[in-house]
Formats: structure tokens, C-alpha cells, sequence
């Protein structure tokens, strides 16, 4: 007879820090969804400046960001530093006029950092960031041409 794994609990740390880094997942929404408000969001992710930006070129710059976030350089974003990140996040939003208020979570929602941390390990490694710097830009590309536009951001 087949049994069912068993769910795997995150760790404490993790649900504890959880609700505060929730927020980073939906900055980034709250950024892309005002992007016809402030074109500069577009801008921000057009890698080569040529005016168009391909998912594979946001996919690039949000991995370079990797480094900026991990302060200490152990190849690992620690629950604290994606924090750090995500209150320097808001802080340049409010600097463009935008606003964002965290919401309390529904039971059952994952949170940015659990989502991306997938080995469930407390840390988020390189692998697990690319991966979902490649998912956040694949999202972004809503009619699935490999180019995010405004046309994209603003359904």
C-alpha cells in the first residue's frame, strides 16, 4: 500500500521572518502594475538601454542583484539581508511617489522568501535566486513574446 509523504514544515526561523518578506513579492507587483505611473520601472530592467526589455535581459539584471543583497558575500541571502533588501525596495518605491502598506497574510500563503528558499534550508543560494528571477520575469511576460512591456504590465 502506498503511503503519503508527509508535509514538510518550514523551518521557525523562516515562518517567523515569513510575513515581514512576503512584502518583497508583492513590491515587485505593486512596481510592475503602476509601471505605466512611473515608466522608470520598465526602464530599470532594460539591461542594454535600447528601449526594449527581453525577459531573458530582466532575468540577467535580477541575477546580478544576488550580490547586492548578500552583505556578508557567503553566497547565501539569510533571512536578515532579504529584509535589508526589501526595506531599501520600499524605500526607492516611496521615492517615486508609490506607496505600499503590507497586508496580513491568508492562512496557507507562501511567503517570497519560502518560495524562493526551495531546498527549505533558511537561506535563499544563488541556484534558488536564479531560479526565481527566471519565474518573477517569466510572469511579467504576460503574452508570451520573450519582451515585457507596457502593454504587458498593465493587464
Amino acid at each position: 500500500m502506498l503511503q503519503r509523504p508527509r508535509p514538510i514544515a518550514a523551518p521557525a526561523a523562516v515562518c517567523i521572518v515569513g510575513r515581514v518578506l512576503a512584502t518583497s513579492l508583492i513590491a515587485a507587483t505593486v512596481a510592475a502594475s503602476s509601471a505605466l505611473a512611473d515608466p522608470s520601472f520598465l526602464r530599470s530592467l532594460d539591461f542594454d538601454g535600447d528601449g526594449v526589455v527581453l525577459v531573458d535581459e530582466a532575468i540577467a539584471l535580477r541575477n546580478l542583484q544576488f550580490n547586492e543583497i548578500d552583505l556578508n558575500g557567503d553566497d547565501k541571502i539569510s533571512p536578515d539581508e532579504f529584509d535589508a533588501s526589501l526595506r531599501a525596495a520600499q524605500a526607492r518605491y516611496a521615492q517615486m511617489g508609490q506607496s505600499y502598506q503590507a497586508q496580513n497574510a491568508s492562512p496557507g500563503r507562501i511567503d517570497a522568501f519560502t518560495f524562493a528558499d526551495t531546498d527549505a534550508d533558511g537561506f535563499i543560494s544563488r541556484r534558488e535566486y536564479n531560479h526565481h528571477s527566471a519565474r518573477l520575469a517569466h510572469s511579467l511576460d504576460r503574452d508570451k513574446d520573450g519582451i515585457i512591456s507596457d502593454a504587458d504590465l498593465s493587464h
